[in-house]
């Protein structure tokens, strides 16, 4: 008969363990003397400690249990005193709670455990945790309070200053919901900084100073992973700059007519803060590492990789801009030009390569076969390592020469609104393209060579600069004549809201 089921003493005899799950429910709001009546008869409660007294982060007095059933696994602290150095992580216990008290200073405890109230069983190598959101910690906190959890993608708030560490209270925010990040000065780690986007695995309390509001203890600093988007420059806030639409197959011949087109959030003077986009075309056939995965990612060069520099011009806030062939032209040769329009960076590819990474080559966006894409990075320098602020991949589900899982070679991704460098769930890392859940892949469109401009329209919250609706794709059939301005109106082009 499991503790935590209603039990008929009638025909058997009272477990005397009450599971952690039945004597949380004990606590109504006011401190209760835990009687043999409302134990059910029951003594004792059983655990595996997962408080971390040698981390230095560790409420004072207290050690915690968890406890893992079929299904559930629910927490409880124990104020021990003096005596919480005796016990480690994975020390297997037995407690005796019987006449205890039951309080809530913040986080449900156990007051007046005396040495002699606790029994050690066994050492367990494996602790449980979870990875969970902050808004199903918010449903449902006596399922998870006590326990060790994980929050993949949490953004601290404000935004940390130079300097900043770990060592007081930091908040943090996952989704709608917020958290706080609890390190005690005698943490090793009390002196990290603090990076914009973390990874967070730790003890889950309720914050004793903030009615409430949930609490994460660390134990150590493996237990902060920084996951920061690439730092944007200035005060230009996040996503500055978006993909919005591109043309890889223009009617005739590709060579400087394809081109792309971004949107602007923000002013953008390029010549205080250069960007770069980079294209890549993985055709079986195309060097360096035919056939392979890139051995350097976007910064692989030759026929895989080509780069426009952003480094001229300007952009305002709203406005959409153009990178590609210099010739300009919306549907190939002796099409309507495009000269009207806002052309940050136009270059002869064909003939002259990239900005200093990419061979000549009179195809850099892919019109079938192996997936192609483009990203857009801060900067001009890239290297294998560089992670980028937006990206957009098409073509084909063939990974061969996209991803190679084993060795971590493939095209790095940007955190936007269809790719995540970590897995939202799981929180395992999926860095490249073709990864976990890095699968999005707009179509190739027939039939080729007619002249199609992908139109990827979503809505960008300008606010909270992150997409209410994420972009979608459309393929508008282009003619020689179709206008200039086509390209910027109509319901299927990205919009705005504030």
């Amino acid at each position: 008969m499991q503790a935590c089921e209603k039990r008929d003493f009638l025909n058997g005899t009272p477990s005397p363990y009450i599971a952690i799950e039945d004597l949380r429910q004990i606590h109504k709001g006011s401190d209760v003397q835990m009687t043999a009546e409302r134990l059910a008869q029951a003594q004792q409660i059983t655990g595996v400690v997962v408080s971390n007294l040698q981390s230095g982060n560790t409420p004072d007095g207290m050690i915690n249990i968890q406890q893992a059933r079929p299904g559930k696994l629910h927490g409880i602290a124990l104020k021990v005193g003096n005596l919480a150095s005796n016990y480690q992580v994975g020390d297997s216990i037995f407690v005796n709670v019987s006449n205890k008290e039951l309080k809530r200073n913040g986080f449900l405890y156990v007051d007046g455990i005396a040495s002699t109230d606790i029994k050690v069983i066994t050492k367990v190598s494996r602790i449980y945790r979870r990875n969970i959101t902050a808004s199903a910690i918010y449903q449902r906190p006596n399922d998870y309070e006590s326990t060790i959890v994980r929050i993949v993608g949490g953004e601290m708030f404000p935004r940390p200053e130079a300097g900043q560490t770990f060592s007081g209270v930091r908040r943090m925010v996952n989704g709608a919901d917020t958290l706080t990040i609890r390190t005690l000065p005698t943490a090793p780690f009390a002196d990290l900084q603090v990076p914009r986007n973390i990874n967070v695995q730790g003890l889950l309390l309720g914050d004793s100073e903030h009615q409430g509001v949930m609490s994460i203890w660390p134990s150590s600093s493996a237990d902060i992973e920084d996951v920061s988007d690439p730092e944007i420059p200035g005060d230009l806030g996040d996503m500055p700059l978006i993909f919005t639409g591109y043309c890889p197959d223009p009617e005739g011949g590709d060579g400087n007519y394809e081109y792309i087109q971004l949107l602007a959030n923000t002013d953008i003077n390029f010549a205080e803060i250069p960007f770069s986009v980079v294209t890549t075309n993985n055709a079986t056939a195309n060097q360096p590492n035919a056939g392979a995965a890139p051995g350097a990612g976007w910064a692989t060069g030759g026929a895989r990789t080509l780069k426009f520099n952003l480094t001229e011009g300007s952009v305002k806030k709203g406005e959409f801009f153009y990178v590609g062939g210099h010739q300009k032209r919306i549907n190939g040769a002796n099409s309507t030009s495009l000269s009207e329009l806002n052309w940050v960076r136009a270059i002869p590819y064909a003939s002259s390569g990239g900005d200093g990474l990419g061979d000549i080559n009179s195809n850099i966006l892919a019109n079938s076969g192996h997936a192609g894409g483009m990203a857009l990075f801060v900067g001009t320098n890239i290297n294998e390592a560089t992670v980028p602020i937006d990206l957009v991949f098409f073509g084909g589900l063939g990974t061969a020469t996209v991803v190679d899982s084993v060795n971590n070679r493939g095209y790095r991704v940007a955190n936007n609104d269809h790719y995540r460098p970590f897995h939202l769930e799981t929180g395992e890392p999926q860095a490249f393209f073709s990864m976990g859940t890095n699968q999005y892949r707009i179509p190739h469109f027939i039939p080729a060579n007619v002249g199609m401009f992908i139109q990827l329209g979503g809505i960008f919250n300008m606010t909270t600069r992150k997409w209410d609706t994420v972009r979608g794709y459309n393929a508008y059939l282009l003619t020689k004549q179709t206008p200039a301005s086509a390209l910027e109106e109509g319901e299927l082009v990205t919009q705005q809201t504030e």
